[in-house]
């Protein structure tokens, strides 16, 4: 035993050299991109994205795969229990390590312990609509409908838990309007029922409302963003309507599973800004209302934890439950 002592201690280090040369040499064959949602949308369509210009940057080719279901919990679990090489990697966003971990009592996964994330991509702000019959105008007047028809007024979301329902929930926090939920199965079905006028109000990214609001059909009364949308610029933000607590909206990131070595981490890192300061990309996500927003692998992971404490807190104080 004591002989074989020295020869298994240098087969050890042998087997980390290894790790490590290929860590330095990575990425060495396709790398795997996990998005928490089905083809199309503001997720998909950022994930496409940015796989195309990592693979640019990389010299590798990133492989897009959509794994909706369970609110996202399916591809960041996936990701979370993967081989931490760099080579599966996650669309993190507001719902996988933002809501979800302070929602659900039980997850298959910690958002913090089991990630290294890498960095933000973009912010998407949310936008307040109404039907385009509704007799308001501004969020004033509508905070004034609001409390003349208490526990009336209504406002739809894609389910309970979702952003666009505590996006609404935080508007009802700051301003005192007795506002209820109606929770669908997904926008879709929300959104037609506030154009019909069955629903009074909506708080939601613009890919999901943006050909209703320039049809005519929904009137847009405040964005979320910290100044005005480059997509609808005849509207103030909510800090301009008086609400400079209501800011935040969508966001989406890039992580991994923990353990990736740092060189890996590091590649990643620079892809992730060298992304975000492309001016095609910038052009691209102004289309969807999304702008660059980047941050590196501490930024992000104090982002997360901010978000998880703002929506932590909005949860409890709306009694917000999941099935």
């Amino acid at each position: 035993m004591k002989r074989s002592l020295p020869l298994l201690i240098l087969l050890f280090l042998a087997h980390q050299v290894c790790i490590a040369a290929d860590a330095d040499a990575y990425p060495q064959r396709p790398i795997r991109l996990v998005v928490s949602s089905s083809p199309g949308g503001a997720a998909d369509f950022i994930g496409r994205l940015l796989g195309e210009k990592i693979s640019n940057a990389l010299g590798q080719n990133v492989v897009v795969e959509n794994r909706p279901g369970a609110s996202g919990i399916i591809a960041a679990e996936s990701v979370a229990k993967s081989a931490p090489d760099g080579y599966t990697l996650l669309l993190s966003s507001i719902t996988t390590v933002g809501i979800i971990p302070v929602l659900y009592k039980k997850l298959p996964y910690d958002a913090l312990k089991d990630f290294n994330h890498i960095g933000l991509l973009s912010t998407m702000p949310c936008v307040m609509v109404v039907p385009q019959s509704a007799p308001v105008h501004s969020v004033k007047e509508f905070v004034a409908f609001a409390k003349s028809k208490p526990d009336e007024v209504m406002y739809g979301s894609g389910g309970s838990g979702s952003p666009p329902q505590l996006m609404a929930e935080l508007f009802k926090s700051l301003t005192g309007a007795p506002i209820v939920h109606v929770p669908y199965k997904g926008t879709g079905p929300a959104v037609i029922d506030l154009v019909g006028g069955r629903l009074h109000v909506m708080f939601d990214g613009l890919p999901s409302i943006i050909g209703q609001i320039n049809s005519g059909k929904l009137r847009a009364l405040a964005t979320t963003s910290t100044s005005r949308s480059s997509v609808l610029p005849d509207v103030p933000t909510m800090t301009e309507a008086g609400l400079p607590g209501m800011v935040g909206g969508l966001w989406y990131g890039l992580s991994g599973p923990a353990g990736l070595p740092p060189s890996v981490i590091d590649k990643l890192s620079k892809a992730v800004f060298k992304f975000t300061a492309l001016e095609d990309v910038k052009e691209q996500l102004a289309t969807v209302g999304a702008q660059p927003t980047p941050l590196g692998p501490q930024g992000y992971t104090q982002f997360i934890r901010d978000e998880m404490g703002k929506w932590g807190h909005i949860i409890k104080l709306s009694g917000t439950t999941v099935d």
